[in-house]
């Protein structure tokens, strides 16, 4: 019998939920599986029994939910008629908070990598935050059942949070300490379950056959067969291995040099040492083919008892794919729901940041697929339930697609976790985000969101408000702005379009995002037609 790589000692499960603990066994004939939760005393608090085990060898145990606490022990055993074998016992089990940390690259940025990593991090106390980290692989294989089996359960400290995701660390803090204060339990214990790759667009998070039943999902497919059609002739096998061989060598100078410079971050290191081998070969270990890390990772941890997922990505998908992202990014989240038996799963998530090329920004060259992406993670916000956004368009850096500051994303999407997930409805989690847009003395446009006053920064040029409307041609010129008395209504003023069809803001790759809302929150970029229903974010 074998429990999947996520039960480990120091492990934290969901609260207030029933408690699933599955793996698989070798021996299909056996009549039960039993699994108990048992605290310091000996005294069962919760127990299971799965009685079919399924033709491969799965199993799930469900035992009744139970309130905060810990540290228990979970043991879990196989028996049958003729024979009862040594329970599993997994130590220091917490019953408290789980989330998932899911998405590419920045989600993947360690904390030791980011700008405020030489403040934060000789400053963190022994937190009761707990983190786990899913092996990355193309196939599940015995390699990777090997990677699986040395994961572990890591308590989160100043000796131990550098290598965690930085926008999880502050994400988890912020709960922690929030809850500590405000909910009903001192000493929550969180986990957080790093499941992030990359370099990695959003076909490889969801299954192949969600991809399949829409257009711009078999347009991924297709890509994807079409980079395999041009790969380099040769054994894929080999060509694999001289790329790990890259890999290693180009990460082994990567850890020498951060022993003597811990808080270097992502761009410095770049240029340094230069970048890493990039991509990795196409073909039926890559781990980037549509569908693969939703089989390698994602299914690994169902169906484990979740409160929710925190999910950063997008940046692979700013190309032809920009246009449609929300078709693909609505069946993603649906895999995943259903993946984890609970179809109101939360699902808060960044929208990407500011970010131009140097090359694009000097050629006076914006191809809008930034904006287009930021459009369409918007809509998903609108449509579909349970999902929340974090605006991020204040954030960013120029030519650095990895930003450095992972704190406010953190801290934002633990403001929309506080307020919808968990019910503090005091907090401003918000962005100031467009209700209605209207022809009026000028064009008017009216904001809702956790705010009292919409704030526009003077600094700039009258012009250079990142407000722009277009008429019955169809070209965007800037606007002029200003607040109403209302505190709530931008009215915009440009007399060369004389009447105006279509208005947008802060819809560019990478520019001046100045309207905020007075507690500090950037208002939503948007592209809408006036008069036209626009409709709610929550």
């Amino acid at each position: 019998m074998r429990l999947n790589g996520i039960f480990r000692d120091n492990m934290v499960l969901q609260r207030d939920r029933e408690i699933r603990v599955f793996g698989e066994t070798g021996i299909i004939k056996r009549n039960k599986i039993t699994a108990s939760i048992i605290d310091p005393l000996g005294k069962v608090l919760t127990k299971g029994v799965a009685s079919q085990i399924f033709d491969d060898g799965f199993f799930c145990v469900i035992m009744p939910a139970l309130p905060a606490g810990g540290p228990y022990t979970l043991t879990v055993s196989a028996s049958s008629k003729r024979e009862e074998n040594s329970p599993i016992t997994i130590s220091n089990v917490y019953i408290g908070e789980v989330w998932i940390a899911a998405g590419q690259d920045n989600m993947e940025y360690p904390l030791m990598r980011t700008s405020d990593a030489r403040y934060d991090v000789p400053r963190c106390p022994e937190t009761n935050i707990h983190f786990y980290k899913v092996p990355v692989a193309g196939v599940y294989d015995e390699e990777q059942r090997r990677a699986e089996d040395e994961t572990k359960w890591v308590t989160i400290s100043r000796n131990t949070c550098g290598d965690m995701s930085g926008v999880a660390f502050y994400f988890a803090r912020k709960i922690e300490t929030y809850l500590d204060v405000h909910g009903d339990i001192e000493d929550l214990h969180i986990g957080i379950i790093g499941c992030y790759v990359g370099g990695t667009n959003i076909a490889s998070w969801q299954s192949l056959d969600s991809l399949k039943r829409t257009r711009v999902g078999r347009r991924y497919i297709k890509d994807y067969n079409k980079e395999c059609a041009l790969a380099p002739v040769g054994s894929y096998e080999s060509i694999q291995r001289s790329y790990e061989s890259a890999c290693a060598s180009y990460y082994g100078k990567v850890r020498d040099f951060l022993r003597g410079n811990p808080y270097m971050t992502y761009d410095d290191t770049v240029r340094l040492l230069g970048p890493a081998p990039w991509p990795p070969p196409v073909g039926s270990r890559d781990y980037r083919r549509p569908g693969a890390l939703f089989d390698t990772m994602v299914l690994r941890l169902v169906p484990f008892s979740l409160r929710g997922v925190i999910f950063y990505q997008g940046e692979e998908d700013c190309n032809e794919h920009s246009v449609d992202y929300s078709v693909v990014f609505k069946t993603m989240i649906e895999d995943w729901r259903e993946a984890f038996w609970d179809d109101n799963l939360p699902f808060i998530f960044c929208q990407l940041p500011m970010y131009i090329s140097r090359d694009r920004k000097y050629m006076g060259y914006d191809d809008l697929k930034w904006p287009r992406l930021r459009k369409e993670q918007t809509k998903i916000a609108h449509e579909v339930p349970y999902t929340y956004m974090a605006v991020l368009i204040d954030c960013g850096e120029f030519d650095n697609m990895h930003p450095s500051d992972k704190k406010t994303p953190g801290r934002r999407l633990a403001q929309l976790a506080l307020r919808f997930v968990y019910g503090f409805n005091e907090l401003p989690a918000v962005c100031p985000y467009v209700l209605d847009v209207r022809r009026g003395d000028g064009v008017e446009i009216t904001f809702n969101g956790d705010f009292n006053a919409l704030n526009l920064n003077s600094i700039f040029a009258s012009d250079d408000t990142g407000f722009e409307v277009a008429g019955e041609d169809g070209e965007f010129i800037p606007a002029s702005a200003t607040i109403d008395f209302d505190g709530k209504t931008v009215i915009l003023d440009c007399p060369s379009v004389e009447h105006p069809m279509k208005v947008r803001y802060a819809y560019f790759s990478y520019g001046m995002a100045n309207l905020v809302s007075d507690s500090g929150l950037a208002a939503a970029p948007f592209l809408v037609s006036i008069d036209k229903a626009i409709g709610e974010f929550y």
